[in-house]
């Protein structure tokens, strides 16, 4: 079969057939964004002549490795291994990414035709990686079996990462008045193209749907933050990344100047910025904060943790998303906000603490995680998990207090808005990998999401896949058409309220329930003040 060719307002492109879906990669939708366009806006792509080679992803953004971009170092033998064998699962799910590049704004389509004449849902997914890693090319995000359906095409994308997307430069040059959120711009524009390209690969441009996972469900919930996000997003699902906050702008411009400090770089600072290798540059930001898994364990502001993100600005991103309310912007976007079971158990796995800690630690670790709530905190948990031992308890409260208590805050919050519908979910389906270690954990629900589980070991072997794809895939399609995630085999999914907070437990048997974990939820209310 000839190469499939497809029209773009800046030329034509040329991708692969690849099991009968059509396939192109590595599309710019910006200009480039290095050397003296390094730290400023994106701009639109410049027109080429002939047909442009889509057949290859283009370059990943400028990030550490993931060893170098990890965790805490392993205290234990057995910490090593355990350390490995995710190591090895995290290799898996980012496959051989393309080599690195600062001018790495390009997306990927994946379409089952370019006819526009029935409705395809677009599929935009947001890569994670706590705006520090990842990619649009992880096999994790393989649309083909999405676009396969031909009521949705999927598109992925990469934009700028790291002190490249998001350090705050505003007050050393003009022209870099945007730099604290420039991966965050690169993002809309990318939705920009999308709008104005997207009716050439078969997609509906009126039924944009923004999902992703952990960091990309965080960049979802600020785009919704964003004026010149509107009209380019009509649904966001957000997978275990629940962002209340934002940079304030005191501690971007502090990250900067201890950057800058330790560079020795203090006249012209923005020139110098420009001329140093990106690798140093990523090498020398990581030294500013304290390790992802620690920070997460010791209910660290993420700030601390994650120096690099999107940052206050009056024009671009005028408020936190969620805090003290909800942003004005984005109202009428339907919502799907949710988490796994066991998401953060993955991230603990080097913890000098796990498999080791006892009653007494735990004691401990509670009254650093709760304050003066802890002895309540520790009765409700041992209450809603009878049979867990000090370890899973742990890894428990970091879950909870990061991923499903903050979901539910995002949600509750975004209601008093008085906005759009949001429907909450909690996955529960367990991944066998690791000798069952992981449980229903962090990303493990991609694969679903999206029914590529075979495209990654992270889903593991089990019978039930395709029952699990299948349905999952369908509540997310059905969503990006409609705003509503509701299916023949999901038939009964209403929305969130205050009243009854209804979740859709995501297992192999679907089923909703009211406020589960009830006391728990209204513990970590009075603990957050609300």
């Amino acid at each position: 079969m000839s190469a499939p060719i497809a029209n773009t307002l800046y030329g034509r492109v040329s991708g692969n057939v690849e099991d009968g879906i059509m396939v192109f990669r590595g599309i710019p939708y910006a200009d480039s964004v290095s050397g003296p366009y390094r730290f400023t806006p994106p701009r639109p792509p410049k027109a080429w002549s002939g047909v442009k080679d889509a057949s290859h992803f283009g370059p990943t953004a400028p990030q550490l490795g993931h060893a170098e971009a990890g965790g805490s170092a392993p205290q234990s033998e057995e910490a090593a291994l355990r350390a490995k064998a995710f190591g090895e699962l995290i290799h898996d799910m980012a496959g051989d990414e393309p080599a690195q590049g600062e001018d790495c704004l390009v997306l990927n389509v994946w379409t089952n035709s370019t006819d526009c004449s029935r409705s395809r849902a677009v599929m935009v997914w947001i890569h994670g990686g706590a705006f520090e890693t990842g990619s649009g090319s992880w096999p994790l995000y393989d649309g083909k079996a999405l676009a396969a359906r031909d009521d949705a095409i999927v598109v992925t994308l990469n934009h700028r990462l790291g002190p490249l997307g998001f350090l705050d430069l505003r007050d050393y040059d003009p022209a870099c008045s945007a730099s604290g959120n420039l991966g965050m711009l690169d993002i809309i524009q990318a939705l920009q193209w999308i709008q104005d390209n997207i009716v050439f690969f078969g997609g509906d441009p009126n039924k944009v749907m923004v999902f992703g996972s952990s960091g990309g469900a965080s960049k979802i919930s600020t785009l919704m933050a964003m004026p010149a996000a509107e009209g380019l997003v009509h649904r966001a699902a957000m997978m275990s990344g629940p962002y209340i906050r934002a940079r304030s702008e005191d501690y971007a411009k502090r990250i900067s100047e201890h950057l800058i400090e330790r560079l020795g770089i203090g006249d012209n600072p923005v020139a110098a910025l420009r001329e140093i290798p990106w690798d140093t540059l990523l090498k020398e930001v990581k030294q500013l904060s304290v390790p992802i898994d620690a920070g997460l364990a010791s209910a660290a502001s993420p700030e601390a943790f994650m120096p690099m993100q999107p940052v206050l600005h009056p024009e671009i991103l005028p408020q936190h998303p969620m805090d003290p309310v909800a942003s004005p912007h984005g109202p009428d976007i339907p919502v799907m906000i949710g988490s796994t079971k066991d998401d953060m158990k993955m991230m603990m796995l080097t913890m000098p603490w796990f498999n080791t800690i006892d009653d007494a630690g735990l004691e401990g670790f509670a009254r650093a995680t709760f304050g003066e709530l802890f002895q309540e905190f520790l009765d409700a948990y041992r209450e809603a998990y009878p049979d867990a031992n000090p370890t899973e308890l742990a890894c428990q409260f970091v879950t909870d207090r990061v991923m499903w208590s903050g979901s539910i805050d995002w949600a509750e919050r975004r209601l008093k808005a008085e906005g759009a519908p949001v429907y909450f979910y909690r996955f529960d389906y367990e991944t066998p990998v690791m000798d069952g270690l992981l449980g229903a954990t962090h990303g493990g629900d991609i694969p679903f999401a999206m029914n590529n589980y075979a495209c990654t070991k992270i889903a593991g072997q089990r019978p039930e896949h395709a029952v699990m794809g299948q349905q999952m895939s369908d509540a997310f399609v059905a969503f990006a058409h409609t705003g509503i995630p509701q299916t023949p085999a999901i038939r009964d999914w209403p929305a969130y309220t205050l009243e009854d907070r209804a979740t859709m437990l995501l297992d192999v048997e679907c089923r909703v329930t009211a406020d589960p974990m009830k006391r728990l939820r209204e513990l970590y209310a009075r603990a957050r003040g609300s």
